[in-house]
């Protein structure tokens, strides 16, 4: 195991189980800096790729490998494809360790998304979702869910997403859905659908099948990472 002295956890949680393993991340271009493909290298991965829904001529994925070039990255897999259906091909890839942030709350199913990731995990998932704190008060009003709650974004209220609203603009987030009305289609990954507790997104993962090593809040309790064994 690496011992570089990690603040981001994820970084930190990728550090416990990658070495001498294959690695994927799932999602990862979206900022292309936030990628943790170079983070499992560092950690001693043996091989790295990147499974991403934006188009294989898009612009991203060259933004990612300019990204990887000066770290001496230049055989890392890239793999353009939506997930859910990437692990319904007749011979679907597999990998020891796969990371997965910034995802779960974009897809109108998750546990279509968390058995997805599951089919492609050999040994470790390492996953990061946004979060909602139980109770948000603010000028607009008080917002409370009990923590075994999940908000279905789609169905706020103007009052209840005026209080939401006015929390996330204050972190610095703009999202469709959340802090601005949108139009919701069943195949769109944009808006967020879903904030779940912390606690329902670790129940989530269990009933999903599988087994939590270790948790910790992040951005600033503003998400959950997770370490989960298939």
């Amino acid at each position: 195991m690496s011992q570089t002295a990690y603040t981001d956890r994820r970084d930190e949680f990728l550090s416990r189980v990658v070495a001498g393993k294959t690695f994927a991340e799932v999602g990862g271009l979206w900022g292309t800096v936030s990628e943790k493909v170079s983070v499992a290298h560092r950690a001693g991965a043996t091989a790295s790729t990147m499974i991403d829904i934006t188009p294989a001529n898009g612009e991203l994925w060259g933004k990612f490998r300019d990204r990887l070039a000066p770290l001496g990255l230049t055989d890392v897999g890239c793999v353009s494809a939506d997930i859910c259906q990437l692990v319904e091909r007749p011979d679907p890839p597999a990998y020891d360790v796969v990371h997965c942030s910034g995802v779960l709350y974009h897809h109108p199913n998750p546990f279509v998304l968390l058995s997805a990731l599951r089919r492609i995990t050999r040994e470790h998932l390492v996953l990061t979702s946004a979060v909602t704190q139980t109770v948000i008060e603010n000028e607009q009003g008080r917002y409370a869910i009990p923590p075994s709650g999940v908000i279905f974004v789609p169905a706020l209220a103007d009052q209840e997403r005026a209080i939401l609203k006015a929390y996330w603009e204050k972190v610095g987030v703009s999202a469709g859905g959340l802090t601005e009305k949108c139009e919701y289609r069943v195949d769109w990954f944009g808006p967020w659908w879903w904030l779940p507790t912390a606690p329902a997104l670790t129940a989530m993962c269990r009933a999903a099948g599988y087994q939590v090593r270790d948790a910790a809040p992040t951005w600033g309790g503003n998400s959950h990472t997770l370490l989960l064994a298939v």
